[in-house]
């Protein structure tokens, strides 16, 4: 019971709050050790990782509310120590539940552009390299993104992957 216990914390409090500081521009608050910290030790055991998101997981299937309520601490702790940024983020979220649709497309466009910056011999698809160079978030789950197993991710691949995201998530709320 311990064990579950630790790993929920670890798992969920160090990656939201690592998440909540690291995913918004100019954030300073950082769990101990920070995002690099935590992806050096998954680094060192993928598997022990790969369990304890799992057991996060699991816990916030059980739990969601505990979770969302975690999540919105984490912001709120964000938002103290950031009250410029935080303001801006809200008034962006304001501006996508107002018109979503071009939120969607101003965040499709970033995506194409950063998919071409990435592509530096511009034939339309990211080699491992170019991921690696460009796109490290992406490098990291290459053979998972890597649909057909070429070596190579193409831009409908890419988007098979998102879609297929965004639908977990879906699922998970």
């Amino acid at each position: 019971m311990i064990n579950k216990y630790l790993a929920f914390v670890l798992l969920l409090v160090l990656p939201l709050t690592a998440g909540a500081a690291e995913g918004l521009p100019g954030a300073t608050v950082k769990p101990e050790g920070g995002r690099a910290a935590m992806m050096e030790r998954c680094k060192a055991d993928p598997e022990k990782c790969r369990a304890e998101r799992q057991a996060r997981m699991e816990v916030c299937k059980a739990n969601p509310e505990k979770c969302r309520a975690e999540r919105q601490a984490q912001r709120e702790k964000w938002c103290t120590a950031n009250p410029d940024k935080c303001k801006q983020m809200k008034a962006r979220m304001e501006q996508c539940k107002a018109n979503p649709e071009k939120c969607r497309a101003e965040r499709q466009a970033k995506m194409d552009e950063r998919f071409k910056k990435a592509d530096a011999d511009g034939n339309g698809i990211i080699s491992r390299a170019e991921a690696e160079k460009g796109m490290p978030r992406i490098a990291r789950h290459f053979d998972r993104l890597d649909a057909d197993k070429d070596g190579q991710i193409t831009r409908a691949e890419f988007e098979a992957a998102r879609k297929h995201r965004g639908q977990g998530k879906a699922k998970q709320m």
